[in-house]
């Protein structure tokens, strides 16, 4: 699912170029802004339209965190 590929690189909690995204995951341009501005829409990411880059918003990435490690504690 694209969004999903999307997110799992941004976890990262850095900036992401779009045109990076675009070339790492293969989707298309139209789609990765389309995805973003979605995900911007209901805060789950940051957008900078101008420099065209993206990131986790804070506590989305906080809860992502939370996620990976109760599914590390889980899989012990």
């Amino acid at each position: 699912m694209p969004a999903e590929t999307i997110l799992q690189i941004l976890e990262n909690g850095k900036w992401h170029s779009l045109k990076d995204i675009t070339k790492t995951t293969c989707i298309t341009p139209f789609k990765v802004k389309t995805i973003t501005k979605f995900l911007a829409k209901y805060n789950f990411v940051k957008l900078d339209e101008a420099e065209q880059k993206v990131k986790l918003d804070p506590p989305t990435s906080r809860f992502f965190k939370k996620i990976r490690q109760l599914e590390t504690e889980e899989n012990r």
